[in-house]
């Protein structure tokens, strides 16, 4: 499937009146004020190259911070779609929405809709099981080390764009529907170390590694083959979290082999993982949209809590910031840790 793109703008211009600042600056270290909690709250974030926080919530567009304040770009700003549901950076500092209206693009003054190929995919056996699911739906964005752009969906594989024109992988991956179909939802792309790029499945595909020419599949080497996320940390070590569907767990890939852990007495108390992130001491942060935020140190897992005991659940994202604290959300609120305390950012 060969299509070219086109780019349109989204009433950038306007940015400058119509951003909306939502809190004070205050100095560092001092509690930041909390804005209002969206709508069914937070569901990813970003730290930029300039050190730009990012957070996208699913019906109130997307918010950043810059150390100081919180300013909130929606559709009336420029925004393509005020449901966020991926954000990342290219190499020349772009930022890049997902949304159902595909993808968005802000090169820091306007913003303008990135068109990607759209598939007419309904059948009566998903409009009744899966009525809210859009195919077309933008998850998951990476730039490549080549240049090229590659766009996961919500139900129709990934598209591959150079620059010039698309072209569809992995959309006949995984599970054959009751309509006999496949509706390959790709949640997390990522590049490894050595230039390979890992695609996950959340239709029981597993995941999918391109080398530059191929794709090779893996299903019965995991754990589970309903994937939600990869990541790739600081050695090259590829992580991958499930949904937890089989046995289910973290899975680790080291080059050669595939290792699983399973969920544990000690902070890993169920084989769902959403989020990855590996903090500057080399520890994993996940993300659980289900049980308490956990950590693991590569040889226990230690359910995170604050300096009063408490526990933080459904966690959907966990960031770093360039003064090494924590933030982490989900769908009740957005929090900061600083190694000692933990910040609630939102009120209701």
């Amino acid at each position: 499937m060969i299509l070219t793109s086109t780019v349109v703008s989204c009433n950038g211009q306007n940015k400058k009146q119509q951003e909306k600042v939502i809190s004070n600056q205050l100095p560092e270290n001092v509690l930041l004020g909390k804005i209002p909690l969206p709508k069914y709250g937070f569901y990813c974030g970003l730290k930029d190259k300039e050190g730009n926080l990012w957070f996208g919530s699913r019906v109130n567009g997307v918010f950043k911070y810059n150390g100081k304040v919180f300013t909130n770009y929606t559709t009336e700003n420029g925004l393509c779609d005020n449901d966020i549901s991926c954000i990342t950076e290219d190499k020349e500092g772009n930022l890049w929405f997902g949304t159902p209206q595909g993808a968005c693009k802000y090169n820091g003054h306007t913003f303008s809709h990135f068109d990607i190929p759209k598939a007419i995919v309904s059948s009566n056996w998903l409009d009744k099981m899966y009525p809210v699911i859009n195919p077309n739906q933008v998850m998951s964005i990476l730039e490549d080390s080549k240049g090229n752009l590659w766009f996961g969906t919500n139900g129709q594989g990934v598209y591959k764009y150079d620059g010039k024109s698309f072209t569809q992988h992995l959309s006949e991956i995984g599970k054959v529907y009751e309509d006999s179909l496949q509706h390959n939802i790709v949640l997390s792309i990522v590049e490894d170390l050595k230039g390979n790029i890992w695609f996950t499945s959340l239709s029981h595909g597993g995941v999918s590694v391109y080398d530059g020419e191929n794709f090779t599949h893996f299903v019965n080497e995991l754990s589970d083959d309903f994937i939600r996320v990869a990541y790739c940390d600081k050695v090259g070590n590829i992580w991958i979290g499930t949904h937890g569907n089989r046995k289910g767990g973290l899975d680790l890939f080291d080059g050669k082999k595939f290792t699983a852990y399973f969920k544990t007495n000690d902070g890993f108390s169920n084989n769902n993982v959403r989020w990855i992130y590996e903090d500057k001491s080399g520890k994993l942060w996940l993300g659980s949209g289900i049980t308490d935020l956990s950590t693991f140190d590569r040889n226990h897992f230690k359910t995170f809590k604050d300096s009063r005991g408490k526990t933080y659940g459904r966690i959907l994202f966990v960031v770093g910031d360039n003064l090494n604290n924590i933030w982490f959300g989900s769908k009740n609120g957005l929090w900061k840790f600083d190694g000692k305390e933990v910040f609630e950012l939102t009120a209701l």
